[in-house]
């Protein structure tokens, strides 16, 4: 667990730009909701609930439940509109940690230009982090997320043209598909989405990150917490085709996934993933901010 923890450490830290001074916005109030409100979400969800789930909220189901409702609902509304997948997801790729990486994330792990999050997303433990709640600002982090809050407005009915555009922002973060995406959803729509799943207060749109945010909601995805999208989001980002962390993680991790992030010279990074030895207690993940490529060893 611990050779884990340095290799993402170091890959975060070892790529990732200047932070800029954090913007910070208030968290919305509750939300009144009318009887005619909730039967209507209700009447628009009722699929979910044949489907063995319960409609409203996936809050007072078992991961077990909450995944069936997810892949229920990736299958029926992402696959029956046509849209696919590109690519295959792959597993880490087990390169050798060396010594001059060692030495590079012990130099700058307490840089301030740095921030990260270490979460174990089964226990909900925060086994490292520095500077977590420093906003930084994220390239092209916000991708998923962005897709996220979307899913979200539209109750996950998305026509094909919406869900493909999801998968090619999270597959190859292709920037034309963000701001399709970006086009769709409002800044009361980002809020509302932060309230509703307890997020940290950033601004997805505006492109404000901070490293306890993607742990935070890697943990509403990889544990089914989001009552719509998660299993399209968790296959759409374990076929990212830019993630640099994983190439020294261990081969033995097949599940893992995440989303990279670029300004300039400066890049971020995130990784989700589950450790095969243990799988019901070992479901881990890292999001960081860190120095620039031209001041690394490698």
């Amino acid at each position: 667990m611990v050779h884990n923890l340095l290799t993402l450490s170091f890959w975060l830290q070892f790529w990732v730009r200047t932070p800029w001074q954090p913007m910070l916005e208030s968290v919305p109030p509750l939300l009144a909701e009318t009887r005619r409100q909730w039967l209507r979400r209700a009447v628009a969800t009722l699929p979910l609930t044949l489907a063995g789930c319960v409609a409203s909220s996936t809050s007072v189901l078992g991961v077990s439940a909450r995944k069936t409702r997810a892949q229920w609902e990736y299958h029926n509304r992402f696959l029956a509109s046509g849209a696919r997948l590109r690519f295959r997801s792959h597993s880490a790729h087990g390169r050798p940690w060396t010594s001059s990486m060692e030495q590079t994330y012990r130099a700058y792990r307490r840089d301030p230009r740095i921030g990260y999050a270490v979460k174990n997303l089964a226990t909900g433990r925060y086994l490292a982090e520095f500077q977590a709640d420093k906003l930084f600002v994220g390239g092209s982090m916000p991708k998923p997320a962005v897709a996220a809050v979307l899913l979200e407005k539209r109750r996950g009915n998305l026509t094909r043209e919406e869900f493909q555009n999801i998968v090619y922002a999270c597959d190859q973060s292709i920037n034309a598909s963000w701001f399709y995406l970006l086009a769709r959803i409002t800044p009361e729509d980002e809020r509302n989405f932060e309230w509703k799943y307890n997020l940290p207060n950033v601004e997805i749109i505006n492109n404000w990150q901070s490293p306890r945010f993607y742990a935070e909601f890697y943990e509403r995805c990889v544990n089914y917490r989001l009552d719509y999208g998660c299993e399209l989001l968790l296959e759409a980002m374990r076929r990212d085709q830019y993630g640099l962390g994983r190439w020294v993680m261990p081969a033995s991790i097949t599940y893992i996934g995440g989303k990279t992030g670029n300004y300039g010279e400066w890049d971020h990074e995130s990784l989700f993933f589950i450790i095969a030895a243990h799988p019901t207690r070992s479901c881990s993940t890292h999001a960081a901010t860190s120095l620039p490529a031209t001041n690394s060893a490698a």
